[in-house]
């Protein structure tokens, strides 16, 4: 009975050991995928960030336009044939807001303004003030933005900075 006994509290101090290790070993593995997390997101806010910034970098200028059959068509066909006084802008500032002249006029007259969210390296989601929602496109060439397409009534209408 002694040699039970003492087999039994061998037996318990090993189960003990071992609950220890296991619970070392699950907390690391905690940590771990903790950290792994942060990085994560850290990388993916980082990642946001430049594409906003890459953005804020410039102010981009209508340079093109297609029509809705897909025909490029001069600019003043859109705004009218006073366009090279009006040009339009868009711009995007790091507070996550944007404003955008399309309109003929001075910037005061037809500005519209808004937020925006980066959804990828391709798309911009942009919310105007008056509660419109679209999305903007970006081009890129050699992984940078070199152009802002959007959509403005019938035309597509591209901006370079």
């Amino acid at each position: 009975m002694a040699k039970n006994k003492k087999s039994s509290a061998k037996a318990k101090q090993t189960r003990k050991k071992q609950s220890k290790k296991l619970q070392i070993i699950i907390s690391c593995v905690i940590v771990a995928i903790i950290i792994a997390a942060s990085a994560i997101l850290t990388v993916s806010c980082s990642s946001q960030q430049n594409r906003n910034n890459e953005l804020c970098t410039y102010q981009w200028i209508p340079s093109t336009a297609k029509n809705a059959s897909g025909d490029e068509v001069e600019m003043s066909e859109i705004y009218n044939t006073n366009y090279t006084s009006y040009q339009g802008s868009l711009t995007f500032n790091e507070d996550g807001r944007f404003s955008l002249w399309l309109s003929p006029g001075t910037a005061d007259d037809g500005t519209h303004t808004g937020s925006f969210a980066v959804n990828s390296d391709n798309e911009i989601e942009a919310f105007f003030d008056d509660g419109t929602n679209t999305k903007f496109k970006i081009e890129r060439k050699n992984g940078t933005a070199n152009g802002i397409i959007i959509n403005y009534n019938d035309y597509e209408i591209y901006f370079s900075h």
